[in-house]
């Protein structure tokens, strides 16, 4: 696998930092703001930016309109973004896959993503894995110990070759020598409703979602990604139960690369309010399984940097399990 150039810092630092801020930011918006979505409607990919523009059509006096482009693993909404005239006046809303995952495992991605600036981290999607009740064991540690005296003896239901579930059934067969039997589905709703029909046994899905599952006693959680939260605080992070990784999937807005900084800032300052009122947040944010902490509502260079730790890392966990580009 090809190393990864750094994606943002270079040209990042030179549209934040490397020219006098102008004025464009004391008329902006003056007019509708297009926000392109590579994301389905509902969900935590969309749900997000629909309640942010929302607000931000209020705050800025201006129409900001959110525009599902899904398909292609978000290639096609990416594309349409980092191809928009860099005025400021389409944005876009979108998370790891297109701008970590997509340009790892891509030989040929339609786009370049040295055209995107950040802008503002607006969450992370907290994983869990989870198995049905059936399953004799209520750990990580047990769940192995029953995989590794009977290997492809649990199920796993996965969707894709990068998702939680998949890179699980991957890791722990290359390093653990634990064998599961994956299953694959269309989506994670789909391995999800698998799980509780009991067609497969183990399945990961987004915290918010399969909290009320668990308390339902419906499924069991044995490990989340990437840390420890207080709502589910006996449920370990995969790294405190034996797994050596961590994968998230976290969601961000981004400009087109020459948007003028001043309303790069301004826009981060609006967005970074809303994400730290705590009624709003519970409304669009927590309420989507995602958590907002660092460097969710940071300045553009932390978000920056974030996605440059966030890209290595995901590139040496690709390594680890063997992926390949495409």
């Amino acid at each position: 696998m090809k190393r990864m150039p750094s994606l943002f810092l270079c040209l990042a630092a030179a549209a934040l930092t490397g020219a006098p801020l102008a004025a464009h930011s004391q008329t902006y918006p003056a007019k509708t703001v297009h926000v392109i979505v590579p994301h389905p409607a509902g969900g935590p990919g969309d749900v997000p930016p629909r309640g942010i523009a929302q607000a931000l059509s209020q705050s800025m006096g201006q129409p900001f309109v959110i525009e599902n482009r899904e398909g292609a693993d978000g290639l096609i909404g990416a594309e349409a973004c980092a191809k928009a005239t860099p005025d400021g006046y389409t944005l876009c809303s979108t998370s790891a896959g297109v701008l970590v995952v997509n340009p790892t495992l891509r030989k040929n991605p339609t786009y370049d993503v040295s055209r995107f600036i950040p802008i503002v981290h607006t969450g992370t999607l907290q994983q869990l894995i989870l198995a049905i009740p059936a399953v004799p064991a209520n750990s990580m540690k047990e769940l192995l110990a029953l995989v590794k005296a009977k290997p492809e003896s649990i199920k796993v239901g996965t969707f894709g070759s990068i998702n939680l579930a998949s890179l699980f059934v991957q890791w722990t067969k290359k390093e653990l020598g634990a064998a599961f039997y994956p299953i694959p589905y269309k989506s994670a709703s789909q391995s999800l409703q698998a799980a509780l029909a009991g067609d497969v046994q183990v399945v990961s899905f987004a915290m918010g979602p399969a909290s009320k599952l668990i308390k339902a006693g419906k499924l069991k959680a044995l490990a989340i990604s990437p840390r420890r939260v207080s709502s589910l605080p006996d449920v370990p992070s995969l790294r405190e139960a034996g797994i050596g990784f961590d994968f998230t999937t976290w969601f961000g807005w981004f400009a087109p690369a020459g948007v003028p900084p001043d309303i790069v800032r301004r826009v981060n300052g609006e967005i970074a309010k809303l994400l730290a009122d705590s009624q709003f947040n519970a409304k669009f944010i927590a309420s989507q399984g995602l958590a907002s902490d660092w460097p969710t509502g940071a300045s553009p260079e932390d978000f920056d940097k974030f996605i440059k730790t966030d890209l290595e890392g995901f590139v040496k966990l690709a390594k680890t399990v063997g992926l390949k580009q495409q």
